[in-house]
């Protein structure tokens, strides 16, 4: 038996019954595929028909240059099917030779070529026009692309895919022209306008976008001041290349004109707004909604979903601005701000339909109204009464005799009917573009599921969610209409981004030191939202290895887990100690010790309601002192003497986060309240609790617009944003369960555990061991209270923000559990500076007012140190016991390493009503504060 073409010997296989089909020549498409390609089947009769529709739809398919299906005879009712190929090959890689304008990363995003995708001439046409377009979008009309492939990898029929650009040049545009205003001002449309003339200052490229964008902000402006009828003329709106010098021919520019026809300018004369309540056949409202509205219901009880009165205090546009501009933008949001209400019960589908009506301001127009009573028909009577309320005539009238500059001016009414029409309900959601990521991983994030009432709040905060997990650069929200009038499909859009992460790096902070880092982590591990990191960090100060593991939904349920071990090393600072006689100037010499420890954890947390998430975490682990210098305390040598000792830790918190961005947010709430139980009933050496509340906020006050007085769309990126912040933590001592512990050999809050104030990761422009600090502080404390304000100006919003900076802190002790001379020391302190100042006034006076250089103090040391001021309490938790500083700097958020710089200023709380805030007498110089990685607390 032998191989026969099926196309040129069809007589001798068709209508005969296929029994078997093979492949051949495929290596990159599956059998099963090209299948699916086909209409032909086992135990299917072969039709001449099949035969044609299957060559066609397998070179449809673009897949393959050469195909041949042959035939072979199997027995004698039946036929054997060989399907013979020569495939096009796949794109192993692409490469942009001499793209040096545009980033390649966006040209390969947007060519429909695609690696491990067969090259097709279609694709490869499609693909340049693409790279063009983008290429005349930046201002290179000039450019030109070729496209070459390297040899073919016979083994994989794989090729390298090359696009060879000529960038050409960018073409500046000369001149702007504006024809046909006679009101609007030119330099004020100009003004407007993305595109500019090149010069000095603007580089002017020409962009065709730009041109088009242009064209609307030109509409959109004159419609804003009244111009309502404004349009550009097709024949006269135009750009053309030109040579700047046509003898020379040695440079190339653009002339852009835009011809217009302003029209009338209108002014605003108030909204009336209305349910449409047309009458269905039985005798129920068509357009009212059913829910609230069931067949039999009597009209007297029939209910909207918003009540006029509600819908009016939505407006912007209000009866006090009769008379003024009718601003198209303001009523358009009018318009929006309705539908946006009703979407967020679900009634997606609702319309406002709005009716405008011109009313002349004229003597004959108002007269017509005025003089209702002289119309002889009842009806045209009541008509013209009505009339005269709803387009507000007597408002129009004092305009008219108070303003002569508005007589023949032209005033618009919108009269608004609603229909709200039916529920709406989710019917699908479709998913696209994400290749690496799993549906699930997307869907899990939705407030709502197939099925649901729409809810458009509930759709905006899932795409923030979404955008929020850090796996897309671009999170798309679309809606297409269902499969009946109370249904809609929802797609999703994504551009996915690279969420592996391998970076080398380095952070300072004031406390903690220079130190070196590597980190390698995936945020997004196969595509399932589990995270694994990675973090070895080396310094003179801190040395630190962790590793954790993430599941961000367990069995597809919103309850997370993670699991971590760390290793830890740091050399930790304890004041410092003076080694002369002179306590206001001398010698001093720094006290340190070494601090390691080894541990585990293992967390839950479950995401509830929209924003809330608890969370519980238990972490053992151990640590011992080391390496202790000459001058440290008895207590930090007694504890280094003690060797390893075991901590055992128990966090519950709960979280409430509503930002837009946690990236970088601009507007929304971060609360989280965390409760640290240490020992106690879970043992170890370490007995306390602690009581950690964080609240931030986002407030954006304006975009680089200035509320719209630059009508520029991109600079709405452009937000001033403040962040308010405040994070304290209060450490209160407990005792162990039922084991006895010796205190004061054996702290219950050890010297780790205590907390410090000053540097970039707390108080800008204060040390740790200030010398404006209670001498208590300087070797740290039990609680710790900390406020920020910071006012960003972005410079370039993903990269640079200028900030202007408030801090304040302060911290507190328990003094009533101090114990052996700290506690006698503490006793004894009233007494104790009331024996000095008797027995010492002069040297003690001195002392309280001057320091060592005769300056004035701005505070007395003895009243600086008083115990009494360092307890938690409402009358302590006061302006005058916090440290301020102010200043400013730059943020620069480069992804490996994120730098902060600032310039602060220590200030000090006076008390004084005209002057709350003053510097220190011999402190007044602003410190530079640097830090690299975001270590605030």
């Amino acid at each position: 038996m032998q191989w026969h073409a099926l196309y040129s010997n069809r007589t001798s296989f068709v209508n005969k019954k296929i029994t078997k089909i093979e492949f051949q020549g495929n290596r990159n498409t599956s059998s099963s595929d090209i299948l699916e390609m086909m209409e032909m089947r086992v135990d299917v009769l072969l039709t001449t028909e099949m035969i044609n529709a299957d060559i066609r739809s397998l070179f449809q398919s673009g897949y393959f240059f050469q195909i041949d299906i042959q035939g072979e005879l199997d027995g004698t009712d039946g036929v054997k099917v060989l399907v013979v190929v020569q495939e096009r090959p796949r794109v192993k890689d692409i490469d942009f030779i001499g793209a040096d304008e545009v980033f390649p990363s966006d040209l390969r995003e947007k060519i429909p070529l695609k690696e491990n995708e067969v090259i097709t001439p279609k694709k490869v046409a499609l693909s340049k026009e693409v790279i063009l377009k983008k290429y005349r979008d930046e201002g290179f009309f000039l450019a030109y692309v070729r496209f070459e492939t390297d040899p073919i990898d016979e083994e994989t029929n794989t090729v390298r895919a090359k696009f060879i650009i000529d960038e050409g040049e960018e073409i500046p545009v000369s001149k702007i022209n504006i024809f046909g205003n006679s009101e609007v001002d030119t330099y004020e449309l100009q003004g407007i306008l993305d595109l500019k003339e090149s010069g000095i200052i603007e580089s002017g490229v020409f962009k065709e976008s730009a041109f088009e964008s242009d064209k609307q902000k030109i509409i959109g402006f004159l419609k804003s001041k009244g111009y309502v009828d404004a349009e550009l003329s097709n024949d006269g709106t135009n750009w053309e290349i030109k040579w700047e010098n046509p003898k020379k021919k040695d440079k190339r520019v653009v002339i852009v004109n835009f011809k217009l026809t302003e029209g009338d300018q209108y002014f605003f004369n108030g909204y009336s707004t209305a349910h449409d309540m047309t009458l269905a056949p039985n005798g129920m409202p068509l357009y009212l909604n059913k829910e609230n509205n069931p067949v039999g219901t009597p009209s007297e009880e029939w209910k909207p979903v918003y009540e006029i009165k509600h819908i009016k205090s939505l407006y912007e546009f209000g009866d006090n601005d009769i008379g003024e501009v009718f601003d198209e933008s303001k009523f358009q949001k009018d318009r929006g701000t309705i539908n946006e209400n009703y979407s967020q019960k679900g009634y997606l589908f609702a319309q406002v339909i709005p009716r405008r009506r011109i009313v002349e301001l004229s003597e004959d127009s108002l007269s017509r109204y005025e003089n209702c009573s002289k119309r002889t028909n009842p009806d045209a009577i009541k008509e013209c009464e009505e009339e005269y309320s709803r387009l507000n005539i007597a408002k129009l009238r004092s305009l008219y005799d108070a303003n002569k500059g508005l007589r023949g001016k032209k005033f618009i009414h919108v009269d608004f009917t609603i229909r709200e029409n039916n529920l709406a309900f989710v019917e699908n959601i479709i998913i696209k573009g994400n290749k690496k990521t799993l549906d699930r991983v997307i869907r899990r994030e939705l407030l709502f599921k197939p099925g649901d009432l729409f809810n458009s709040m509930l759709v905006n905060r899932s795409r923030e969610r979404i955008f929020n997990l850090g796996y897309f650069k671009e999170v798309n929200f679309n809606m297409r209409p269902g499969s009946d009038e109370t249904k809609m499909n929802l797609i999703i859009e994504l551009v996915e981004q690279p969420t592996g992460t391998v970076s080398m790096g380095g952070g300072y902070g004031t406390i903690t030191g220079f130190s070196i880092f590597t980190q390698l982590g995936e945020n997004n591990l196969n595509g399932t939202g589990q995270q694994i990191q990675g973090r070895i960090e080396f310094g003179p100060i801190r040395r630190y290895f962790q590793l954790s593991w993430t599941e961000p939904w367990l069995y597809d349920k919103p309850w997370s887990l993670t699991l971590s071990a760390f290793y830890s090393a740091r050399t930790l600072y304890v004041g410092a100690t003076s080694i002369t006689e002179n306590n206001n100037q001398g010698i001093k010499e720094t006290a340190s010790y070494e601090r390691a420890g080894v541990g585990v954890s293992a967390g839950i947390g479950h995401r509830f309601l929209i924003n809330w998430t608890h969370f519980h975490r238990y972490s053992p682990s151990f640590f011992a002192s080391t390496r202790p210098t000459s001058l440290v305390s008895d207590q930090v040598l007694a504890e280094v003497d003690r060797g390893w000792q075991f901590r055992s830790q128990l966090t519950n918190g709960i979280a409430y986060d509503s930002r837009d961005n946690v990236f970088n947010a601009t507007q929304g709430f971060n609360l989280v309240f965390s409760l640290d139980n240490v020992g106690q009933v879970l043992g170890g050496e370490s007995h306390f609790d602690q009581y950690s509340p964080i609240m931030e906020y986002y407030q954006t006050w304006f975009d680089y617009t200035f509320f719209g007085l630059i009508r520029k769309n991109a600079l709405r990126r452009w937000r001033v944003v403040q962040q308010f912040r405040t994070s304290s933590v209060f450490t209160y001592e407990r005792a162990p369960f039922r084991k006895s512990q010796d205190k004061e050999k054996v702290p219950y809050i050890q010297v780790q555990d205590r907390l410090y104030l000053g540097g970039y990761e707390s108080l800008r422009g204060w040390f740790f061991d200030d010398k404006y600090y209670p001498d208590e502080w300087k070797n740290g404390a039990a609680s710790r209270v900390l406020f920020t304000s910071e006012l960003r100006f972005p410079i370039e919003p993903s990269l640079l923000w200028f900030v202007v900076f408030w801090d304040a802190g302060a911290m507190y002790e328990e003094v009533n559990k101090a114990v052996g001379e700290r506690k006698d020391y503490f006793k004894a302190y009233d007494q104790t500076v009331l024996n000095q100042r008797y027995t010492q006034p002069y040297e003690t006076y001195f002392y309280e007012h001057f320091n060592q250089y005769g300056q004035p103090l701005a505070e007395s040391p003895l009243d600086l140190n008083d115990p009494g001021r360092l307890v938690l309490s409402s009358k302590n938790m006061s302006l005058q016991n916090f440290k301020y500083s102010w200043g400013f700097g730059l943020r620069i958020q480069i992804p490996v390493l994120p730098l902060r710089l600032y310039f602060a200023q220590k200030i000090r709380y006076t008390g004084s009503g005209e002057h709350p805030f003053s510097t220190y007498p011999d402190s007044n110089t602003f410190q530079f504060v640097f830090g690299i990685g975001d270590l605030r607390f």
